[in-house]
């Protein structure tokens, strides 16, 4: 059986502990290596009946930091490795502190993956971070929003939905104006941390970069 495809919160991880070898080579049995195999085997993205006998072990994610290594040395010949590495390792070149941050954040949460898993793929649509900060980032803000009042209109485009479309009842949301790396469960987000939005604003904060917070939200408009 094939092997599975590093998700993305998996190739931030794992080129995390690329970054912080700091050029050590990282061996089958280093313990490094070790560490991040377990990581990501516990990770709950990937059905354990649908994963291979071999799936995230010590030698594969090895062979596969090594492979994306020479290919960054050599672009001539194929080598094997998926281009989501290289599209991340793009992402946050020149930045790998704020990638750290994100991999440290998937780190702290990760106890909280399993006792609430996620069931839609789409979860993860727009969010650089990951679908698992993306599935901590909405379980949050339901959890903490509850008792934040909605503003009449979206703080953004300032439109009131309900005005514009015929019986569809409420359409404005809360929306956590916490960066994705700094979300930590065991926090209980307030009133100061919640903007009122409508669904185009929301959809459309999820996917911009660098994250909008309460001070510049008003950024997200041409």
């Amino acid at each position: 059986m094939a092997n599975i495809k590093f998700s993305r919160d998996e190739v931030i991880l794992t080129l995390d502990v690329l970054y912080s070898s700091n050029g050590s080579r990282l061996s089958p049995n280093s313990q490094e290596i070790n560490e991040l195999s377990k990581q990501l085997n516990s990770l709950p993205i990937y059905p354990k009946e649908k994963r291979p006998p071999n799936f995230r072990n010590c030698v594969g994610v090895s062979h596969q930091i090594e492979r994306f290594l020479h290919r960054v040395s050599d672009s001539t010949k194929s080598w094997n490795v998926g281009g989501l590495f290289f599209q991340v390792d793009s992402e946050y070149s020149e930045r790998h502190d704020e990638l750290h941050n994100v991999a440290e954040a998937i780190r702290r949460n990760s106890a909280y993956f399993l006792d609430y898993p996620f069931g839609d793929a789409l979860e993860d649509l727009g969010f650089q971070e990951g679908i698992l900060l993306g599935h901590i980032h909405r379980l949050i803000e339901a959890r903490d929003s509850k008792k934040v009042a909605l503003k009449e209109r979206c703080e953004i485009c300032q439109i009131i939905p309900e005005l514009i479309y015929k019986n569809c009842g409420a359409l404005l949301s809360r929306h956590l104006t916490i960066k994705p790396e700094e979300l930590d469960w065991k926090t209980n987000y307030s009133n100061r941390d919640f903007i009122t939005v409508c669904p185009n604003c929301h959809a459309a904060l999820h996917r911009y970069r660098p994250w909008i917070d309460t001070t510049n939200f008003g950024e997200l408009l041409r």
